[in-house]
């Protein structure tokens, strides 16, 4: 069994995973006492391969990605949850989100909340996103696409959908000492995956610019909607209070 099992993408089902989720404990708001945090947070890495990025994966039957050099990518979070077991008892920790995070940054934003000592279980980690309604929709990505005779063409994915995005690890042990980092990857390069050099060149263009949304080229949505599910994974790793990296947490 691989320290993390394929990431799972869920469409639509954030109310259903909050209602099936009701009984389990909460642990976001906690006692003063619980000094050990746990970090969320998500950025993009364009050179992201399963053996660097657990969860990472290629789709299967696919070619290589269009030539494409992305120069934004901005994410909007809606929430965060931590959920596993420890000892026989299910906990649960949830975060408010992040809006307008850069995920090219070398530091992404990120949030934090308490977290018990002790050793957890059947861990799972989710990043939440909700569809929006203004200008802060979930995953917004921009870049310059080169077609097969060298010309340049600006390209836009706008995925505004309700998406619960998952990623599972293995037993995690935190104790007095240290903090975890919880850091969900997006595997840019791999996102356009099962689309072809000929699929983008023939594109509906909006004002010269390939634009990949809801209303436009929505076939191409779809299957960059199929992607997410295996170019998203997650890097764990506890911290010593004092500052230094302890190693993966899933280690």
């Amino acid at each position: 069994m691989e320290i993390l099992k394929q990431t799972r993408l869920g469409y639509g089902l954030i109310g259903l995973a909050l209602l099936s989720l009701g009984s389990c404990k909460k642990d976001g708001v906690a006692s003063l006492n619980q000094d050990s945090q746990i970090t969320f947070s998500v950025k993009a890495d364009l050179l992201a391969t399963t053996n660097a990025i657990s969860g990472l994966s290629t789709p299967a039957g696919t070619t290589t990605s269009p030539a494409i050099t992305w120069t934004d990518a901005i994410a909007n979070v809606s929430k965060f949850k931590f959920e596993a077991k420890k000892g026989n008892v299910k906990k649960e920790i949830e975060t408010s989100g992040l809006t307008n995070i850069n995920l090219f940054a070398i530091d992404p934003a990120a949030v934090k909340s308490v977290i018990d000592t002790g050793t957890y279980k059947e861990i799972e980690l989710k990043l939440m996103l909700t569809k929006s309604t203004t200008s802060a929709i979930p995953l917004a990505l921009k870049g310059t696409f080169t077609a097969a005779d060298g010309t340049l063409t600006p390209i836009e994915i706008n995925v505004n959908e309700d998406l619960i995005v998952k990623v599972e690890v293995e037993n995690i042990k935190i104790d007095p000492s240290t903090d975890l980092k919880a850091t969900f990857v997006l595997g840019l390069n791999k996102i356009l995956q099962g689309i072809t050099i000929a699929d983008l060149s023939a594109a509906t263009k909006t004002g010269g610019k390939i634009v990949i949304s809801s209303t436009s080229n929505t076939a191409l949505l779809n299957k960059v909607k199929l992607n997410l599910q295996n170019i998203t994974g997650a890097k764990v790793e506890s911290k010593h209070k004092n500052g230094n990296d302890d190693g993966p947490g899933h280690s």
